[in-house]
């Protein structure tokens, strides 16, 4: 079965430090995950997350706001194949603004495990 793959709590906090600020059907509140909506509204127009609250998107999402609001590419790589059948991981980061390219040499098992290491270096030493 597929499944969505969400950042992780400390991810998620780095994100709403950074500016990340929508409005998103899954979050943290303090360090547990919630999956239902966690939108709030009051006369149409939609609360800011409390203090304790942060959103939670997923890989793909939060890779979409670097992107799009911060010039911050993250194109996951294969590093190499195990045994003709695993993948390794690597991340290429690429930084608009300063027409940079970062290659930190990270090797994972998992794709997502990847990115995951990318979002959390961009946020703590690009933006």
């Amino acid at each position: 079965m597929i499944t969505e793959d969400y950042v992780s709590f400390e991810t998620a906090k780095l994100l709403k430090e950074k500016g990340f600020d929508e409005s998103i059907k899954t979050c943290y509140h303090k360090n547990k995950f919630w999956e239902y909506s966690c939108n709030k509204t009051y006369n149409g127009d939609i609360f800011k997350f409390e203090e304790n609250e942060y959103s939670a998107p997923t890989l793909q999402m939060a890779m979409k706001w670097l992107r799009e609001e911060k010039g911050i590419t993250i194109v996951p790589i294969v590093s190499s194949i195990l045994d003709n059948e695993k993948f390794l991981w690597d991340v290429e980061i690429i930084v608009a603004k300063t027409n940079k390219t970062y290659y930190q040499g990270w090797v994972y098992e998992q794709y997502e495990e990847a990115v995951e290491a990318a979002i959390k270096y961009c946020l703590t030493n690009l933006i």
